[in-house]
This record gives C-alpha cells, sequence and structure tokens, in this order.
C-alpha cells in the first residue's frame, strides 16, 4: 500500500512542483494552476489520479467507524478534477468539491492521526509573521498576499498523506 501513497504523492507534487516551475511563482491556489495549462486534461488528470491511487491506502489507514470521511474527501477531490474551471458562472461545483475534499480529509485526519493537525499552527504562525513582515495597512490584500489558498491545500494534502504513511 505504501507503493500507492508514494505514487499518489508523486503524482499530486510532481504537478504542483511542474506549475510553480511553468509559472515561475507559487500559485494562488493549485486550482488557478488549471488556466496556466496548455492542455487542460492535466489538471483533472492529477486530482483525478492521485485521489483514486491514495483511496486504498487511506482505507487501510481508517477505522472502520471512519472510513466514509475519506471516501467523502476523494469524492470532493474528484469533483475538482472534473470540475477545475471555477471562474466562470458554473463555479458551484468547484466550491462545493474543494470544501468537502477540506473538511471530510481533515475531520479523518483528525479522527486517526490528529497530531498531524498540529501542522495547521505552523500555517497561522507563518501567515501571522509574514503579514506583520510585508504590513501595508490593508489586512485583506496582505492576506491574500500570502497566497493563504496554496498553503491552506499543500497543508490538507500533507495531512492526509502523512497520515496513510504512519
Amino acid at each position: 500500500m505504501i507503493t500507492l501513497v508514494l505514487l499518489s504523492f508523486i503524482l499530486i507534487a510532481g504537478y504542483v512542483y511542474a506549475m510553480i516551475k511553468k509559472g515561475k511563482k507559487i500559485p494562488y491556489s493549485i486550482s488557478a494552476t488549471y488556466y496556466a495549462l496548455t492542455h487542460k486534461f492535466w489538471f483533472g488528470l492529477c486530482m483525478i489520479g492521485s485521489s483514486f491511487l491514495l483511496l486504498p491506502p487511506a482505507f487501510e489507514a481508517s477505522t472502520e467507524n471512519n472510513r466514509f470521511l475519506i471516501f467523502l474527501a476523494v469524492i470532493g477531490m474528484i469533483v475538482l478534477g472534473v470540475s477545475p474551471n471555477f471562474k466562470v458562472e458554473d463555479k458551484i461545483p468547484h466550491i462545493v468539491g474543494s470544501c468537502i475534499a477540506l473538511i471530510f480529509s481533515q475531520i479523518w485526519v483528525g479522527c486517526n492521526s490528529w497530531y498531524w493537525l498540529l501542522m495547521w499552527a505552523g500555517f497561522i504562525a507563518y501567515m501571522a509573521i509574514s503579514m506583520k513582515k510585508h504590513w501595508t495597512g490593508n489586512f485583506i490584500s496582505d492576506f491574500i498576499k500570502r497566497k493563504p489558498m496554496f498553503w491552506i491545500e499543500v497543508i490538507s494534502l500533507l495531512t492526509v498523506y502523512l497520515t496513510c504513511i504512519v
């Protein structure tokens, strides 16, 4: 099962790395990388592929009572993969999919390896320190410049992968 976790991680991490390299900066979110792609199918392939590869080991890492949580999180990732275009009128599926993936994945992590949720304290510390260092007087602007959605997505993915590995 560790092979599936590693393949899933390599797929999503490779995609994110390639998009950072292509854009020469950290994107506002992983989903925003969709708009930089020449071949748009890569986004869906990476989201859906990494989800399917992760599902069996995540089921194995779960207790019988909380397997449904990781299943719902994977469904959220699949919805993201099939509805990547969040800048159009029909952005509701993308938003719902991202919320489902984030919420249920983190509840699942909390049920199986709660200590990985402490990574969120690092995110809060990073945001506070970085905003203080680059303070312009506009909270919302300074917050958005730190690209919080990207870091939220990265932390949520890392907590899931670490839970599966440990």
